[in-house]
């Protein structure tokens, strides 16, 4: 068989009849009969397929952002100033264009992603653990994908790359994929997302420079990609409607006030990256401005995948001897300066003052 190698027979669900997950009717030999009301991708009914034997994990997941693409939604939301929930018109467009990214069951475990183009991982072999070639990159490829194996011309790879050792799920959990069950609408606000100092923690006091800035109420707090990363993609400019980027995209590092903060994230400072939203980015859905457009910045909280022990920011030789030099007499910051017009009021709260 073309689809279904020999050895899916042996596995767990390979001892699960088709029609379970894909219904039709096994009692018919024509193809059109056999496979009429058929369920191409189960995995996309949470509740009537997976779900039936993993309740729990369903019941999380079909809250999770992979699945929801809440954040996004709630992003284009917060642009517009109304909820386009109950605009079919609009609704059409975002399940067209953007929610063709989300991702299923299926489309980790058993076949590549749907907006790749899809095709089995393994001859319906299901895999406990997503492929980080064939699922993973395949989806975040362009700027996490590049930065973490080290792809992008004159920057290195992430440090906690091992070539065939380690994987995406060993930092990102099934936990964190799967959800815990509380709707996010930003992924920086999921507690399950992994952060640097689930397995650093017995760095705190490893030096002066954690010690001055790791938990010290009497300095400012960044996050750990503030020193650790290096230069990564920002984009420029993106249209729906089939036009996708439209504008430049670049190489930089910046800086910039915390406008998310948490418990879990309570940084003063963060690496933020630019996006390629602009006023006239939905267009082609028939909106050719959105009215409240400065209530998102346009330079996000990022955590780049590219992290450094040593980098142009932690470098202490030479004649400047410290890191307050490197990065204060610098232009990491992002300032009123890296901004175009139409964006300065979206980013005035996250802006560095340089005196």
């Amino acid at each position: 068989m073309v689809l279904v190698k020999d050895n899916f027979f042996k596995t767990t669900h390979g001892k699960i009849e088709c029609i379970t997950c894909h219904k039709g009717d096994k009692d018919k030999y024509e193809k059109d009969k056999a496979h009429k009301n058929i369920i191409a991708f189960p995995s996309e009914e949470l509740e009537e397929s997976c779900g039936g034997c993993h309740g729990e994990i369903m019941s999380n997941f079909k809250t999770g952002l992979h699945f929801t693409l809440s954040g996004y939604l709630k992003r284009i939301e917060n642009r517009l100033g109304y909820s386009i929930a109950d605009n079919p018109d609009l609704m059409e467009h975002f399940n067209n264009e953007c929610y063709k990214c989300h991702a299923s069951c299926g489309q980790c475990h058993i076949s590549r992603p749907a907006s790749v183009n899809g095709g089995f991982l393994k001859g319906h072999v299901f895999q406990k653990k997503p492929s980080q070639l064939l699922n993973c990159t395949a989806c975040h490829g362009s700027r996490v994908g590049n930065e973490y194996l080290g792809q992008n011309e004159g920057y290195k790879a992430d440090v906690h790359r091992i070539p065939l050792a380690k994987q995406c799920t060993d930092c990102h959990t099934d936990r964190e994929m799967h959800s815990s069950g509380n709707l996010a609408t930003h992924r920086y606000q999921d507690r399950d997302m992994v952060r640097c100092e689930n397995c650093h923690l017995n760095a705190k006091d490893k030096n002066k420079y954690h010690k001055a800035h790791w938990g010290n109420s009497s300095n400012p707090e960044l996050s750990c990609q503030v020193c650790h990363s290096q230069p990564y993609k920002n984009c420029n400019a993106c249209h729906t409607g089939g036009e996708g980027i439209t504008g430049s995209s670049y190489f930089t590092f910046k800086i910039a006030k915390n406008y998310l903060k948490s418990p879990d994230r309570n940084y003063d400072y963060i690496t933020v990256r630019h996006i390629p939203i602009i006023q006239d980015t939905y267009k082609s859905w028939g909106i050719s401005d959105l009215p409240d457009f400065s209530s998102e910045p346009t330079w996000k909280y990022t955590t780049p995948h590219n992290i450094q022990r040593w980098t142009p920011q932690t470098d202490t030789t030479g004649t400047e001897g410290s890191c307050f030099a490197k990065c204060h007499n610098s232009n990491y910051y992002l300032t009123e300066e890296d901004l175009k017009n139409y964006e300065k009021d979206a980013n005035k709260n996250i802006i560095m003052k340089i005196k």
